[in-house]
């Protein structure tokens, strides 16, 4: 009997020992998977093999409870920020959007209330000027969530609370916020308005070159891919491989969407990334003063160079001439060699399953000795403002921050790192270009402030034109007929920050 109770135990203890070990395999097993989970959710800085853990935001145990937070949100581009449940099903970014909003609502116990605005875009300014205006003076909106350049148009008109407070929510050393926008646009510690770094608009619509590989390959044209490496990538290179490139393939004698160019650009807003890329600004913001530099020759010097571009005929640059929005359509339909606009065009590009491999590297430099590569981003990303009399500036400066947070460990992550750099992609030399160009995006205070100019005559409508209708437009007489206009728009915007 005692030897049976010994075997017993001796069979239990064994038991026991087991489960521990299973136990720690477990545990060894778990211990892998989270170190996989969290390999997963590191973010790559850009150089060798170093990476970085998302870090978090300070906003744990920050609560609202109960709090109703009403955002004005652009009608044009709302899906892009406030998707609804139904418009997100079995659309993975949207769906991460949708799960952005909801999370943010979970985090700080508030109900988000998105008011579609009466006006959208560019052209819808006007109308969420109204709208906000009006409601200042009754129930004011506690955040404006719209066209990029509108919360700034808010700003001119008095309209938008200062977001530099050291005493709000808002971490502006965080990498969800762009550090190249906060330099440009914070004077005298005053902060109008703010994009997210994650923003979907704002990765969308980062401007870069396009290229069809098997044009060029065909064509016996260089990759862009050795230029940019060999840090020859300029708008002058450009040009020398894109000469005699032209094709009129229906013989018809006028240069039409169905010929084949060498390059093609896009609309206005889109081609003012050459300005930008060149190595051009509109102003200067040092020591927290804010410094035109519209009547500077560099400007004529950028309008020469385009004017040089421009007159090869190996490209077509008036979309007017392809029926507004076909300059997608003819690269698709490879009709062009280079094609200048949006990352978004990488999605079309997956989506209609093109039979040819494309490419992407950034806008070029004016020279090699420029220092590094520019860009601007095409209007259809998203900015937040904040109305000067909102009820509670705390909480709204939470939301503000709760959702760049987000956005920068589940948008970013989601669209940029997985869709457009690797399953959008057609090669593995995509992913650093994309990251170039990421680095290059650039942000200027006049171009951002230009409702402040007398309407149609602002700076950056003034050069356009001076591109696209040189013989109608000089610069040396734009600037002497408008800089009275000018400077008093000008000390207008200093007056914004001073006060």
């Amino acid at each position: 009997m005692k030897k049976q109770t010994l075997w017993i135990r001796l069979l239990v203890l064994m038991l026991v020992l087991a489960m521990i070990g299973s136990a720690f395999a477990a545990c060894s097993a778990d211990d892998e998977n989270n170190n996989a989970n969290n390999q997963n959710n590191a973010k790559e800085t850009g150089e060798g093999d170093e990476t970085e853990e998302f870090i978090q935001d300070a906003l744990d145990g920050v609560r609202f409870d109960d709090s109703i937070v009403k955002i004005l949100v652009d009608k044009s581009y709302r899906a892009q920020v406030a998707p609804t449940e139904e418009e997100s099903n079995g659309k993975p970014v949207r769906e991460v959007i949708f799960k952005r909003n909801e999370t943010v609502q979970d985090r700080l116990g508030i109900e988000i209330e998105w008011i579609i605005s009466n006006g959208g875009g560019a052209a819808g300014a006007k109308d969420v000027l109204q709208e906000v205006e009006t409601a200042c003076q009754t129930d004011p909106y506690d955040a404006i969530c719209v066209y990029n350049i509108t919360p700034y148009t808010l700003a001119v008109n008095n309209l938008c609370a200062n977001l530099y407070d050291e005493e709000n929510y808002l971490d502006l050393t965080a990498p969800w916020w762009p550090s190249a926008l906060l330099e440009e646009t914070t004077v005298n510690n005053t902060l109008h308005a703010i994009t997210e770094s994650n923003d979907y608009g704002l990765l969308r619509n980062m401007m870069a070159m396009f290229f069809n590989v098997d044009m060029l390959e065909a064509r016996g044209i260089e990759s862009p891919y050795d230029l940019v490496e060999k840090n020859e990538w300029t708008i002058d290179k450009l040009a020398t491989l894109i000469k005699d490139t032209y094709e009129d393939t229906n013989g018809k004698g006028d240069r039409d969407k169905d010929d084949i160019y060498g390059y093609i650009n896009a609309t206005d807003a889109k081609r003012d990334a050459w300005f930008f890329a060149l190595g051009n600004r509109y102003a200067e913001v040092q020591d927290g003063e804010i410094i035109s530099v519209v009547g500077d020759d560099h400007i004529q010097t950028f309008i020469d160079k385009m004017l040089e571009f421009y007159t090869d005929d190996t490209m077509l640059y008036d979309h007017e001439k392809q029926g507004g929005r076909g300059q997608n359509l003819m690269f698709l339909n490879q009709r062009a060699c280079f094609y200048s606009t949006g990352v978004f065009t990488t999605e079309q590009l997956k989506e209609r399953e093109v039979p040819f491999e494309y490419g992407v590297v950034p806008m070029p430099k004016m020279n090699s000795e420029q220092e590094r590569y520019y860009t601007h981003l095409s209007n259809t990303y998203d900015t937040w403002c904040v109305s000067y009399n909102a009820k509670d500036q705390m909480l709204i400066s939470a939301v503000l921050e709760c959702m760049a947070s987000e956005s920068y460990r589940q948008i970013g992550p989601t669209y940029y790192d997985t869709y457009v750099k690797i399953r959008y992609a057609s090669n593995e030399k995509l992913a650093p270009m994309y990251d170039l160009v990421r680095d290059s995006v650039t942000f200027d205070l006049i171009y951002l402030y230009s409702a402040v100019y007398p309407s149609g005559a602002s700076p950056k409508a003034m050069v356009r034109n001076c591109v696209t209708n040189p013989s109608s437009y000089k610069w040396s007489s734009i600037y002497a007929s408008n800089k009275t206009a000018w400077e008093a728009s000008f000390a207008k915007i200093g007056e914004i920050f001073a006060n």
